[in-house]
C-alpha cells in the first residue's frame, strides 16, 4: 500500500496512457484504486509472478466493480505489464 501512495501519479499516468479509448475521467473509481494496487505489488514484490498479480486483481475487480471491471483491468493492466517488459523495468515473468 505504501508504494500506492508513494507513485499514484506515476501509475495513474501509465493507466491513462493505457485508457485512450476511454474518457479517464469516467473510468470506475474501485477500478482506478485496484489497477494502482496491482501495479504497485507487480513494481514492489519481485518474488510473485507478474501473471499471478494480475490474475488476483482482475479477480478483486470481478467481485468488488462493475460487472465489466474484470475485463477493462485485464485489458489494461495486459498493456501496461506488455510495456514495462518492452522498456525493461519489469523482468519477472
Amino acid at each position: 500500500l505504501h508504494d500506492t501512495i508513494l507513485n499514484e501519479q506515476k501509475y495513474r499516468q501509465l493507466i491513462e496512457h493505457h485508457s485512450e479509448k476511454w474518457d479517464f475521467d469516467r473510468i470506475a473509481f474501485m477500478d482506478m484504486i485496484i489497477m494502482q494496487i496491482a501495479l504497485a505489488e507487480i513494481h514492489t514484490f519481485d518474488t510473485i509472478p507478474t501473471n499471478v498479480s494480475l490474475n488476483e486483481y482482475i479477480e478483486i475487480a470481478k467481485s468488488y466493480s462493475t460487472p465489466k471491471s474484470g475485463t477493462f483491468v485485464n485489458g489494461i493492466l495486459d498493456a501496461i505489464v506488455a510495456e514495462l517488459r518492452k522498456n525493461n523495468i519489469i523482468f519477472k515473468n
